[in-house]
């Protein structure tokens, strides 16, 4: 850790120096960042003042480094950078996502800030009181209403020289946003952007490059010469131990199984592998596995459905902080997992959040709770026909169920309706047969009497000049009178069956039109289909798979690099 050497390169260039510690365990991280901070101090005391930026200190997310209550190794060292170091002309750039983590009187000797979208209050409050502790005089309300009104990609900067803080936004760039490097890809990148190793620093954990996100970018001239460069080595170095890590008391291991073969893996990382490409072995990262069963049971909507959901959280947060929603993977049958790793495969240390069981643990509890806040499933319904369907049944087969239901309650209706008008019909055809009736003893009577009137009159016509003349006229009209009375019988039976026959269609039409309305009003029915959301209930939650899981890598080795390719996946 000569600094000098770390600022300039052999031509006295200044340079970046990139240190990457992903791969080391929580105690060794620690121990590094502490010896780098005291290194860069050494050196730095050993400076002349000025009010110019001789070199800076960039540190990507200090969480755990300069803690409010705890006091690491590392803490000192950073504090005393941030009160003193300007003076030297050294800056230090700190990077968090939650204000809340970092020590009060680091906050208060940062004279420049660039705050962006914060996702808690608690957050925002602390960042205010280490804003008012830097510069008293700041309006706190108006930067209160500033930060809750950032938006994405706009950032507030905040310079104790300045009266106003402003906004501004960044710039548009292309990012792949693949995360953090594994070791195996570090050489690539080195490759990529043409950098050395240097011969003094050939044993380091990654290797000096002239460009890339700094935690050293140095402005002045060298203060001390640095050795030349030498080659890499031609064999690249097999990452992992032959030993596996051991696991939290208490927390649940599992085996990915390792399911791809070689060509498989490169062809879903979308690699083209060389000809003469070769095996070196399988390599083992932990990971988390978790996957819960839910049972929606609700007698009501006649639903009895089980869904699974399961997530795989490749770098989980140090923090113990995991979005559940941005990991789903394909569910598994536990008895599917691997009982034991390949043979002769090395693995990845085993780190925080996945070395620490009280962690794990809160994260399990965490899973079941966002499993409970967001499992879900429609029930499709028809609330007039109170036919209901789970998820297991499809939309067509819905409307079967629906069209069945209809059917059956439509054909009751019109059962109903049908008897209802049979009974009136009914009733007019007696009233018809009867009046049918009345009507042939009527034509019958009517036909006597104009029989008996026209014997009658041949009698008054033979007579009518003869004795009793009188008395037969009388007859006559009288036969004359009840003949009248005969036919307007008939007439009157007559009328009543055109008025009883035409009752009887006007009936028949009535009941047609309402059983073609009963159709068409059960079709519409039938076509009233609903979805009602049903949430689970907390006991119905089961964590079938909840723990650290081993995801297998092929280890290959292909024009001098060593490439990890997953080994698990859909095949």
């Amino acid at each position: 850790l000569e600094v000098a050497s770390l600022l300039y390169g052999p031509d006295g260039r200044p340079r970046h120096s990139v240190f990457y510690i992903a791969h080391l365990n929580d105690a060794e991280r620690m121990f590094f960042v502490t010896l780098l901070f005291s290194a860069v101090e050494t050196w730095m005391r050993s400076q002349a003042g000025t009010d110019s930026l001789r070199g800076l200190v960039y540190f990507d997310e200090i969480f755990g480094y300069l803690p409010p209550t705890a006091n690491p190794p590392s803490k000192q060292p950073m504090l005393r950078m941030l009160k003193q170091a300007r003076a030297f002309g050294v800056g230090l750039m700190l990077v968090t996502q939650n204000p809340v983590d970092v020590d009060y009187k680091a906050l208060s000797n940062a004279g420049t800030w660039f705050i962006g979208k914060l996702q808690t209050d608690q957050d925002k409050q602390r960042l205010l009181d280490g804003l008012q502790g830097a510069s008293g005089g700041m309006d706190r309300a108006e930067y209160d209403r500033l930060i809750s009104k950032l938006g994405k990609r706009v950032f507030l900067l905040h310079n104790v020289h300045e009266r106003e803080p402003v906004l501004f936004q960044t710039r548009w760039a292309m990012n792949y946003l693949t995360g953090p490097l594994t070791r195996t890809q570090i050489p690539a990148l080195n490759e990529l952007a043409g950098a050395t190793y240097d011969a003094s620093t050939a044993s380091a954990p990654a290797p000096v490059s002239p460009s890339a996100r700094a935690s050293a970018a140095p402005a002045a001239a060298p203060a001390a010469a640095v050795p030349p460069a030498a080659p890499p080595a031609e064999e690249p170095a097999v990452t992992g131990s032959e030993t596996r890590p051991a696991i939290p008391s208490g927390v649940q291991e599992f085996f990915l199984p390792l399911v791809l073969t070689v060509p498989q893996a490169a062809m879903q990382d979308r690699r083209e592998l060389p000809p003469d490409a070769r095996m070196a072995g399988v390599l083992y990262r932990p990971v988390l596995l978790a996957q819960a069963a839910v049972r929606f049971f609700q007698r009501k909507y006649n639903l009895d459905y089980e869904m699974k959901r399961a997530a795989l959280v490749v770098e989980p947060d140090r923090r113990g902080v995991v979005r559940w929603d941005d990991h789903p993977t394909q569910t598994l049958d536990p008895r599917n997992l691997a009982r034991r790793a390949a043979p002769e495969a090395r693995f990845a240390s085993l780190e925080a959040p996945l070395s620490d069981a009280k962690t794990l643990r809160s994260l399990e509890t965490d899973f079941h709770d966002w499993g409970y806040r967001t499992f879900q499933v429609g029930v499709k319904a028809n609330e007039s026909l109170k036919v209901y369907a789970g998820p297991n049944v499809t939309s067509a087969e819905f409307r079967e169920m629906c069209a069945e239901a209809a059917r059956e309650q439509r054909d009751a209706e019109v059962k109903k309706v049908g008897t209802a008008f049979e009974r009136k019909i009914d009733a007019l055809e007696k009233k018809l047969l009867r009046e049918q009736r009345e009507l042939s003893q009527d034509e019958a009577e009517y036909n006597q009497r104009k029989m008996e009137e026209m014997g009658t009159h041949l009698e008054n016509v033979a007579g009518l000049f003869g004795l009793g003349s009188k008395r037969r006229l009388t007859t006559s009209l009288s036969k004359r009178r009840m003949t009248e009375q005969a036919k307007a019988d008939v007439e009157e039976s007559e009328e009543a069956i055109e008025q009883f026959k035409k009752e009887i269609l006007e009936l028949e039409e009535e009941a047609k039109a309402t059983v073609e309305e009963i159709n068409d009003r059960w079709g519409e029915i039938a076509n009233e289909v609903s979805e009602i959301p049903v949430t689970p209930y907390k006991k119905d939650i089961q964590v079938e798979i909840f723990g650290v899981a081993w995801f297998p890598y092929h280890l290959v080795e292909a024009d001098g690099r060593l490439l990890e390719l997953p080994g698990y996946g859909e095949q």
